[in-house]
């Protein structure tokens, strides 16, 4: 390490210990008077944490409006159908019109889709899309779960979060089998088809080495399969299609979780705010103040004079 790697280095906590011990000085040698009124202003300030509650509850009421709040509702018969085609098509407009915008050679916009999309397009409404209307009912499921676990216990406590991460793994689960199982089945079709002979291959169940290809909505993942015949790459389900769907599906739950967390965050905040100022206001804490204050900047001499040492021998 050179000296002005050293001296950047022990400058960082320098600088924020000074910084807060300026704000601790600066605000406990002001007026009584002015300390009280800052504490009655915050005091007085939400911070917009009932806001959050509102749009947290708001939403609630939304999710239960289009699917119901009992587990199995049978309005869920036709809205997660719709809610999952519709959805499946938003995403699937977003990846067409990232290739015409970024990826065509062609400047106009009255072309085929490329034969890969024709055929991810195909197994997605024709097998893909069933496996994700089942996948979108189960997060579906568990969100009214885990509503409902909120509702009693509240939203922020722990049982609501250990419920939210319950159902985002047991999703995730869900999706990785469905996924294993479509890879299995198209590379079964291919060998009984185009290499009868050829022993198949052992496909691996790997949960989290997919999970990169299943973010990338724009590049779906490909199997290529090396047979006695040749090369063959026959598997186009678009994987991130089926794993945003579901991911939508449970957006009302994170959002709901997120939510009482900021608001939370919030009026912690505004606790923390006001204690400080309740403690620098004491002659105690005052001289503290100014003690630390103080050896910080003998502190702060050595490193001063290293780094002008740094600066004119070159480093």
């Amino acid at each position: 390490m050179t000296v002005v790697d050293f001296v950047a280095l022990v400058m960082v906590p320098i600088t924020v210990l000074a910084t807060a011990t300026g704000v601790m000085v600066g605000v406990g040698l002001g007026t009584k008077k002015n300390r009280l009124a800052t504490i009655s202003v915050l005091q007085a300030h939400t911070f917009g944490a009932p806001r959050l509650e509102q749009f947290s509850q708001l939403w609630s009421s939304y999710f239960e409006t289009l699917f119901g709040k009992e587990i199995l509702a049978r309005r869920q018969l036709i809205t997660v159908p719709l809610f999952t085609l519709l959805v499946s098509a938003g995403f699937f407009l977003t990846w067409v019109l990232y290739v015409y915008i970024f990826k065509s050679q062609t400047s106009s916009l009255f072309v085929s889709l490329p034969p890969t999309m024709r055929q991810a397009a195909h197994d997605f409404y024709t097998k893909g899309v069933i496996a994700t209307i089942a996948l979108v009912f189960c997060a579906i499921q568990l969100t009214k779960l885990s509503v409902r676990g909120g509702k009693k216990s509240g939203f922020c406590s722990s049982w609501f979060y250990i419920l939210v991460a319950f159902s985002i793994v047991v999703i995730y689960f869900l999706f990785s089998i469905v996924v294993h199982f479509f890879r299995v089945e198209d590379m079964v079709w291919l060998y009984a088809e185009l290499a009868p002979t050829d022993p198949l291959p052992v496909m691996p169940y790997a949960p989290f080495s997919n999970m990169a290809s299943s973010l990338s909505l724009f590049h779906p993942p490909t199997t290529i399969h090396v047979t006695s015949q040749g090369w063959y790459a026959t598997y186009f389900m678009p994987e991130p299609l089926i794993f945003y769907c579901a991911a939508t599906a449970q957006a009302s739950l994170l959002g709901i979780a997120v939510s009482y967390q900021v608001a939370a965050a919030l009026e912690k905040i505004k606790l923390a705010s006001i204690g400080f100022l309740n403690l620098v206001g004491t002659p105690e804490a005052n001289a503290a103040s100014v003690v630390i204050f103080i050896v910080i900047g003998l502190l702060a001499i050595p490193v001063i004079i290293l780094s002008i040492g740094a600066i004119l021998t070159g480093g």
